[in-house]
């Protein structure tokens, strides 16, 4: 798969002058109110119609910007969490406090940040329209997606001074997959059930993760979460 038509997708439009400013916010405008009323009502029963007159637009104006209701789904997850990563990458590390607390946060953080792009009503809708699309392209950004959110959990790895019980050199992509895998269950079961609070998913993901790092981690580091040294950090 090319990368450059599924970043292209992910990209909002540059916003340099006034006019593309108002472009831009107007557009976010309408992934806002989607994003409510796909929330409220479900994905199928919403109309183009609801989403121009939530936002003061005309449907026209709404086709305009995104071409189809399915574009503004995809733009209102895919760009979101392309956001959240970036915010992501850019956060410093967490050290001096249990490597499960620093590792288990940011993972709980992913949950938390999708929540604040889309409710759990959207992502079942997504989840089950990449299921039922394969080899569309709305299934090849959420292959993409699921591996940068992959790649994000790596380099975080990287930067600490990981010392495992085996004594072996660091997998970090390994130990990405591990870590993404479990959350990814814990994820699931989380937006299908609509009563469960993000405290009680919080809760599940640090006593996988706390096993998982008392499993595979040096008592030692797992009690402070030691960086790299800033010149050895890549």
């Amino acid at each position: 798969m090319a990368s450059d038509p599924i970043k292209a997708v992910l990209t909002d439009p540059a916003a340099t002058g006034l006019r593309d400013r108002k472009k831009a916010r107007r557009r976010q405008e309408i992934l806002q109110a989607a994003g409510q009323l796909f929330a409220r009502n479900g994905f199928d029963a919403t109309t183009i119609a609801e989403i121009a007159e939530d936002c003061g637009v005309s449907p026209p104006t709404v086709f305009n910007y995104f071409g189809s209701k399915e574009n503004i789904l995809s733009a209102l997850i895919f760009e979101g969490t392309e956001r959240e990563r970036a915010q992501h990458l850019q956060s410093p590390r967490k050290t001096g406090i249990p490597f499960a607390e620093a590792i288990g946060g940011l993972l709980y953080e992913c949950t938390e940040n999708t929540m604040q792009i889309a409710g759990k009503r959207v992502w079942r809708y997504a989840e089950a329209a990449n299921i039922r699309r394969p080899n569309s392209e709305f299934e090849q950004l959420f292959s993409y997606s699921d591996a940068e959110l992959c790649k994000l959990i790596e380099t975080y790895l990287s930067d600490y001074a990981i010392v495992l019980r085996s004594g072996q050199t660091p997998d970090n992509a390994l130990l990405a997959r591990l870590f993404y895998n479990h959350w990814t269950a814990l994820y699931f079961a989380y937006i299908k059930d609509d009563p469960m609070p993000l405290d009680r998913h919080k809760r599940d993901i640090m006593a996988d993760v706390s096993g998982i790092v008392a499993m595979l981690f040096d008592e030692e580091f797992a009690e402070s979460s030691p960086l790299k040294p800033k010149a050895a950090v890549s």
